[in-house]
């Protein structure tokens, strides 16, 4: 009735190719994301926002198959085209960067990584605020950076902080908030502080069953 090149169709192709991505079926998802970053890139052009938003979530798809190589190119565009387009306050820069920083965390580039968490945290903490969860997202993940570095002092007040605003914003039950505590748990264990660890854990694991158990059978990465 439209054609492929109208935008209802191009949306269509990536909430189907979302599905599939978090599905784990990747080989389902990555066709219709390439060809809604195409069709895109034909009817857009490559400095439209809505074509970098392709291009990220491509990016995602490659980072959670583990193909960095592909990914972080994605990334870098993605990136660039947000940041000249609509400007670093903009909410898909700071997301942008988060992505990037999460290729180079799985790399191991834990150099490259801090300084893009760091950005987004500053921007966020300035556009969105100290109570807001996205912020506390942010925070989780420069903490789990710091934690795999073994910098347990820096990462220790970050899953704190994040804890507190989740806990004050989606409240105890909410699975975010679930993954905090499990992320605190791990950083204690880490350091053998198993008495701390162990109620973290039971607590994660509580709102885990009576969340997920109620809601979907699919429980999202820690």
């Amino acid at each position: 009735m439209l054609g492929k090149e109208h935008p209802d169709y191009v949306g269509s192709l990536n909430n189907l190719a979302n599905l599939y991505n978090a599905m784990g079926n990747y080989e389902k998802a990555e066709p219709l994301y390439l060809e809604a970053l195409a069709i895109k890139e034909k009817t857009m052009g490559k400095a439209h926002p809505e074509y970098a938003q392709s291009l990220y979530n491509l990016g995602v798809l490659y980072e959670g198959m583990g193909n960095y190589e592909k990914a972080e190119p994605l990334f870098l565009e993605a990136k660039a085209v947000f940041e000249k387009v609509l400007g670093k306050e903009h909410p898909f820069y700071p997301t942008s960067l988060d992505g990037l920083a999460t290729v180079y965390d799985d790399m191991g580039n834990y150099k490259k990584a801090e300084p893009l968490y760091l950005e987004a945290v500053a921007i966020k903490e300035k556009t969105l605020g100290k109570e807001h969860p996205d912020y506390a997202s942010s925070l989780n993940n420069l903490a789990n950076l710091y934690n795999v570095m073994d910098n347990y002092e820096k990462a220790e007040p970050l899953f704190l902080e994040a804890l507190a605003i989740l806990e004050k914003a989606l409240g105890k039950e909410h699975p975010k908030y679930a993954t905090n505590l499990y992320s605190l748990a791990n950083l204690y264990m880490g350091i053998g502080e198993y008495g701390k660890a162990e109620p973290l854990h039971l607590e994660a694991k509580a709102i885990r069953e009576k969340v997920w158990e109620k809601n979907t059978p699919i429980m999202p990465k820690a």
